[in-house]
């Protein structure tokens, strides 16, 4: 008996129980970069495009492939910031994901009212933070 492979879902299979589309709007998902593309630009400048939330985590999109839903951006699973980190999002997964936990919200969802800005200004503030080497950095030194 071999392992089933892991698949991921197609996009927006819980888009009616959650009441609002998860991917961004295709006018300002034309404005995230493509995977790789922010390579060169330090972790605190790079602008953040989406934020995707639970009770139970937070994703903050910087970079997004739309032939997968494969995204790159800052992590954090659990409460604690100082766990959260840069890497891949499995967007679809998250889409479908759904617990079936009474009490806690139970998907994961976008936040509407979420607007590009910099990382420095908008990841939470108990994070790890990876500075460009400019020690005198205005938007690095930020409290």
């Amino acid at each position: 008996m071999s392992a089933q492979p892991i698949v991921t879902r197609t996009p927006e299979v819980r888009r009616e129980e959650r009441g609002h589309a998860f991917y961004l709007p295709e006018a300002a998902l034309a404005a995230v970069p493509v995977l790789y593309a922010t390579d060169d630009i330090p972790a605190e400048h790079t602008t953040i495009h989406a934020h995707y939330f639970a009770a139970w985590g937070d994703w903050y999109v910087a970079e997004f492939d739309p032939a997968t839903g494969e995204a790159f951006g800052w992590a954090r699973v659990g409460n604690d910031d100082w766990v959260g980190e840069w890497g891949y999002i499995d967007l679809p997964a998250l889409e479908s994901f759904r617990a079936d936990r009474p009490g806690l919200p139970h998907l994961v969802e976008r936040d509407l009212h979420f607007t590009p800005r910099i990382a420095a200004e908008c990841l939470p503030k108990g994070r790890r933070r990876l500075r460009c080497k400019d020690e005198a950095c205005a938007i690095c030194t930020r409290p």
